[in-house]
């Protein structure tokens, strides 16, 4: 019987996380961190916000970007660290809608207590650290986001759109030799999906979230699967929505849905 009645409650919750991707009210549990610790995670969520590598020059803040209109959207202009292979750094271009530190620290308790009912230190900096590592809470609306994961200093560029990789349909804009030129950049800030393949990337930000993930924590849209083939362009609208109604809530549900999978 509390088996039963415990998933009931998960999906209760994951219902109201989904409807509005902001949830139910604040618990009582929840306001008593607010008051007490709130103010030290928000400072530990600052750490990682200031390796944010992206944010270089910021060159303008819109809130008319096609698709995220009433969202101060900031471009950035930024440089990676000398690049192994052409002995210079390259150059992105990046529109990014990241969250204040106070704001990312509100996501990841309330996600440990909508998967946990309870808010442990341990599960807190599990979200955190991981978030730092796997974007540094940077939110890539569209762009070029350059990363040299798989060889130290070798800069990749990576097209992303609605906080998603995705790929450029036309060869003329493909950095086949991973240096994007000035018109590509400029290409990429506004790719439609349209202009995109058919299959986007496996991983949403800020937090790693999969299909697979958005499903199981309650998901109902129809956005594919992570193999190949299937990584519909669904999800983007899907991220999209998310992490706009997270924007003025204390809870977003691609960060409950990462959490409910690993904690």
């Amino acid at each position: 019987m509390w088996n039963i009645m415990k998933r009931i409650a998960v999906l209760i919750v994951a219902a109201a996380l989904l409807a509005g991707c902001g949830g139910p009210k604040i618990a009582p549990q929840v306001k008593k961190y607010y008051t007490d610790s709130l103010e030290v995670l928000t400072s530990r969520c600052q750490e990682v916000l200031d390796a944010a590598y992206m944010q270089g020059t910021l060159l303008e803040t819109r809130e008319d970007l096609p698709g995220w209109e009433g969202y101060p959207v900031q471009l950035w202009e930024y440089y990676t660290g000398v690049d192994k292979y052409i002995n210079q750094p390259k150059k992105g271009l990046v529109y990014m809608l990241n969250p204040s530190a106070e704001k990312l620290a509100k996501w990841i308790v309330n996600a440990v207590y909508d998967v946990t009912g309870n808010i442990e230190f341990e599960n807190v900096e599990k979200i955190r650290k991981f978030i730092k590592w796997q974007s540094g809470a940077q939110f890539a609306v569209a762009g070029v986001v350059y990363e040299d994961m798989y060889e130290a200093t070798f800069y990749e560029p990576y097209v992303f759109k609605d906080g998603i990789t995705v790929y450029v349909a036309d060869s003329l804009y493909k950095a086949w030799d991973k240096h994007c030129t000035e018109e590509q950049l400029q290409y990429y800030l506004h790719m439609t999906n349209d202009q995109c393949t058919e299959n986007s990337g496996r991983y949403a930000r800020i937090c790693s979230t999969t299909r697979e993930m958005y499903y199981a924590a309650g998901g109902t849209a129809d956005v594919g699967y992570s193999e190949d083939g299937r990584r519909s362009l669904a999800f983007l609208a899907e991220i999209a929505r998310c992490y706009q109604e997270a924007w003025n809530s204390d809870r977003n549900f691609l960060i409950y849905a990462w959490a409910k999978a690993n904690i």
